[in-house]
């Protein structure tokens, strides 16, 4: 069982990883993600702008590349739980500024950072966590093919769902007066 588990955290955070890094290749994708990365940082630190975006992307397609292979499985859960309390170290203390850039982690979203932004970013570090843990318990090796194919479908599900968070919450959210 704790198989299963560990491998619906894999690809809910390859999904959620590969999907953040591939929006910000596509046309407009990283200049508009470097804009947004620039309002997050204090304003001291507004020339690394630049650095940041790229060192974002680089960590979201090394998690990727390294959740993939069960070998190095424990490293991208590392990477994902350091990139998850990174961007919401960024994401609250643009709150604390009053700051309300809209989110580009998964493309052209015009949804302000907002707490949501904040659980989101919890729940993809708890995945890291509880995949780091169930990884070290469980034993390698395949399982079996109908578990193995639940897992993936649920982990597939769960990072579509985190992608299309704003969307949800947009969709659920009380209409204006």
């Amino acid at each position: 069982m704790a198989a299963y588990a560990a491998l619906t955290c894999r690809v809910l955070l390859i999904g959620v990883f590969a999907v953040a890094a591939g929006s910000k290749l596509v046309r407009h994708g990283f200049a508009e993600f470097e804009v947004s990365t620039g309002r997050l940082l204090p304003v001291r630190w507004s020339g690394w702008r630049r650095p940041s975006a790229v060192g974002v992307l680089a960590g979201e397609v090394a998690t990727v590349g390294l959740l993939v292979w069960s070998v190095t499985a424990p490293v991208g859960f590392g990477l994902a739980l350091g990139l998850s309390l990174a961007f919401a170290a960024g994401i609250g203390a643009a709150l604390r500024r009053k700051e309300r850039a809209p989110c580009r982690c998964f493309g052209v979203s015009a949804a302000p950072l907002g707490r949501t932004h904040l659980a989101r970013n919890a729940a993809v570090g708890a995945a890291a966590v509880a995949g780091l843990a169930l990884t070290s318990l469980v034993p390698q090796g395949a399982g079996h093919p109908a578990g193995v194919v639940l897992a993936v479908l649920v982990g597939a599900v769960l990072a579509a769902l985190v992608v299309r968070m704003d969307d949800l919450v947009a969709l659920f959210a009380p209409l204006p007066t």
